[in-house]
């Protein structure tokens, strides 16, 4: 037995747990200081001024704002991890109310390639990434 690449190994695996428990850390505080407050931002305008009944939702990994207009659900946008080869990015899971169909779209809150830091996604993108989907649900069209 080779107890050198034993140790080796093990001490190789914790590192590569300790960078998986990083990227989280670090996609958990990309919610709380980025998501939460632009979802917030839009909750907030949506019920002050537009008579919608729109509430955001905090879970572990992830962060949705569901706005509902007369007890229709309009859209329900939620901020969750998408795993890219040097780490974790947001994505967009979102179902939108189209008339008689609820239509569900995923995208990215930047384009391709995906190897952007995660510390570049911007409350102003996140927003854009939402009204991009309202669009969609109140314009009935892409």
């Amino acid at each position: 037995m080779d107890w050198r690449n034993e140790l080796g190994g093990i001490l190789a695996g914790r590192a590569r747990a300790t960078r998986a428990e990083q990227e989280n850390a670090i996609f958990e505080a990309f919610l709380d200081t980025v998501a939460v407050p632009a979802l917030n931002e839009v909750a907030e305008e949506l019920n002050a001024r537009h008579g919608r009944d729109a509430q955001v939702r905090r879970a572990p990994a992830s962060v949705t704002l569901s706005v509902r207009y007369n007890d229709v659900e309009e859209i329900t946008f939620r901020v969750m991890k998408h795993f890219v080869q040097n780490g974790i990015l947001p994505r967009a899971e979102v179902r939108v109310n189209r008339g008689q169909r609820l239509m569900k779209y995923e995208g990215m809150f930047r384009g391709e390639p995906l190897t952007y830091p995660i510390s570049t996604v911007t409350k102003e993108d996140v927003i854009l990434g939402f009204l991009k989907y309202y669009r969609m649900g109140m314009d009935g069209g892409e």
